[in-house]
C-alpha cells in the first residue's frame, strides 16, 4: 500500500511538475511570442511609414509637374500676349508713319498748288 501510495505521490510531483514546466514554458513562449509579435508590429509600422512617405513624395512630384505645366501654360501665353503686342506697336508704327508721310506729301502738294495759284 505504502508502495501504491508512494508511486501515486511520485507520479502525483511528476504530474505537477510537467503542468508547472508546461506554463513555465508556455509563459516563455508567450513572451517570446509577444516580443516577435511587437517586432512584427514595429516593422509593419516602418513599412506603413515608409509607404506615407512615398506617397506624399509622389503626391508632392505630381503637384510639382502640375505646377511646371501650369507655369509653362502660363508663360507660353504671356509670350503670345507679348508677340501680339509687339506685332500690334509695328503695325500702329508702320500706320503712323504712312499717315505722317500721306499728311507730309499732301501738305508738299498743297504748297506747290499755292505757289502755282500766286505766280
Amino acid at each position: 500500500m505504502k508502495a501504491i501510495v508512494g508511486g501515486v505521490l511520485i507520479l502525483a510531483m511528476l504530474a505537477a511538475g510537467s503542468a508547472f514546466a508546461y506554463v513555465v514554458d508556455d509563459s516563455d513562449w508567450c513572451w517570446r511570442m509577444g516580443a516577435v509579435a511587437r517586432e512584427q508590429a514595429l516593422v509593419a509600422r516602418e513599412r506603413a511609414r515608409e509607404a506615407r512617405e512615398m506617397a506624399r513624395e509622389q503626391f508632392e512630384a505630381k503637384r510639382e509637374a502640375a505646377r511646371a505645366r501650369l507655369e509653362a501654360t502660363r508663360e507660353a501665353a504671356r509670350a503670345r500676349i507679348d508677340f501680339a503686342r509687339e506685332r500690334r506697336d509695328i503695325m500702329r508704327e508702320q500706320m503712323r508713319a504712312r499717315r505722317d508721310i500721306l499728311r507730309d506729301v499732301r501738305r508738299e502738294l498743297r504748297r506747290d498748288r499755292d505757289r502755282d495759284r500766286v505766280f
